[in-house]
């Protein structure tokens, strides 16, 4: 472990994309080498994302250094070496059937595929790695579903999150964020990358406060609480370089791999 600040860091947690995901899909040579100076001290990295463990996959350069990954936004716990399945919270199909009666253009997960509704085919013809189907809405229900995205064609995903709250879909009955522009990522009440970051901490027996994360959007924040320090990449929305302890450059500019060696994490 490596100190930071006097507390040492026995774990790393990244969001992918946007933060170790450059905009042209691709890891580069500078994380990598991060990623394995991390992995040969010992120092297991963590994902934490709203990529399922299918879409992790395009990521071959970079899967094989994670000792876990935190997908579908906090609800699955994947073990990328093995390919185990740590944990699957589903989402409450009765939530899943009022959702879609709000917003038309609504996708569920259901840990093999991803169904979605045409409207949502129409907003998002690409994005969503592995297998998917067009279905009516009412078959979004028919699945134990661990995620649903929604998007509306006139709303930013900020508004889209505020009508649905006042809408009565509350944190008592699900958990709204959204790491982007224009979608939502829904999953069960509680569930977020703060808790799946918790479980993920407590399998491998690492303590939060010795732990430092890395992201890049709203999505990141209630992560960035369940750990001891967290950095916001450079052009993150001023509320993500508000809630981190530290800024960086974005992950164009290697800013991960930059900070862990300012840090003193890793070597220069």
């Amino acid at each position: 472990m490596t100190a930071v600040e006097g507390v040492r860091i026995g774990a790393v947690v990244t969001d992918l994309d946007g933060t170790v995901v450059r905009r042209d899909r691709t890891v580069s040579p500078a994380t990598l080498r991060a990623a394995a100076a991390l992995e040969a001290r010992g120092i297991p990295l963590i994902a934490a994302t709203a990529r399922t463990p299918l879409g992790l996959k395009s990521l071959s350069t970079l899967v094989p250094h994670l000792a876990f990954a935190v997908c579908c936004s906090g609800a699955v716990g994947h073990v990328p070496a093995s390919g185990a399945t740590a944990w699957f919270d589903v989402l409450p199909r009765v939530v899943i059937a009022d959702l879609i009666r709000t917003v038309k253009a609504a996708a569920v997960f259901d840990g093999d595929e991803w169904r979605m509704t045409a409207a949502y085919r129409t907003m998002r013809p690409t994005g969503h790695q592995g297998r998917t189907s067009v279905v009516d809405a009412a078959a979004l229900t028919e699945v134990e579903a661990c995620s649903m995205v929604l998007c509306h064609p006139h709303r930013t995903a900020a508004e889209l999150v505020a009508d649905l709250i006042t809408a009565g879909f509350g944190p008592e009955r699900v958990t709204l964020t959204y790491a982007g522009p224009r979608f939502v990522e829904v999953t069960a009440p509680s569930v977020d990358k703060a808790s799946g970051v918790a479980r993920a901490l407590r399998t491998i027996g690492v303590p939060p406060a010795q732990t430092i994360a890395f992201g890049d959007m709203p999505i990141d924040i209630p992560m960035f609480s369940a750990v001891g320090h967290s950095v916001a990449m450079a052009d993150a929305p001023p509320a993500v370089l508000a809630a981190a302890t530290f800024h960086t450059e974005n992950a164009e500019n290697d800013g991960f791999a930059h900070m862990l060696t300012r840090l003193g994490i890793l070597p220069a």
